[in-house]
């Protein structure tokens, strides 16, 4: 079994790789902020951001080769989303997340992505596609553990602002 998980295509396994990564990566960017750890965040984020290299020679072999249209939508829409997150957080700096009109397309597209992972990931091989799609979970708990208690500590910060 071992051996169907790295008995792929080299640029199949490069994918699938970085799919477990970049849901490994948004797991610690979670717990750390969680933590108030910026500096990893700004580590698992610059992870993240890394990944943009293999996904782009994936891309460009699966174009080669002539993978399926929806293939290369989803890989092109993790690149874009890639892309967004490099623009915003690590060049332009900006605070997105705080302004809906930018925070929602960003969400939208980080779930894209996250399928994009996942489906693709069971088009090369199936036990990856579950090996993707569990950790792809995992971000989602790692979410509802990020804001786990979050409007309890605002209500509390907002009554000290108060007196």
């Amino acid at each position: 079994m071992l051996t169907d998980l790295v008995a792929l295509d080299p640029f199949d396994l490069l994918f699938v790789v970085s799919g477990v990564i970049f849901n490994l990566m948004i797991i610690g960017v979670y717990v750390a902020q969680k933590h108030e750890r910026t500096r990893l965040v700004r580590v698992f984020g610059s992870v993240v951001i890394c990944l943009a290299i293999p996904l782009a020679a994936v891309f460009i072999d699966y174009l080669i080769v002539g993978h399926a249209l929806w293939i290369m939508i989803y890989l092109g829409s993790i690149l874009l989303y890639l892309f967004v997150e490099l623009l915003f957080d690590f060049i332009l700096k900006v605070e997105f997340r705080k302004k809906p009109i930018l925070h929602v397309p960003y969400i939208i597209l980080f779930y894209v992505a996250s399928f994009g992972f996942i489906a693709i990931s069971f088009s090369i091989n199936r036990t990856w596609g579950y090996i993707v799609s569990v950790t792809f979970w995992a971000v989602l708990a790692s979410l509802i553990y990020l804001f786990w208690g979050r409007k309890k500590e605002m209500k509390k910060n907002k009554g000290e602002q108060l007196s």
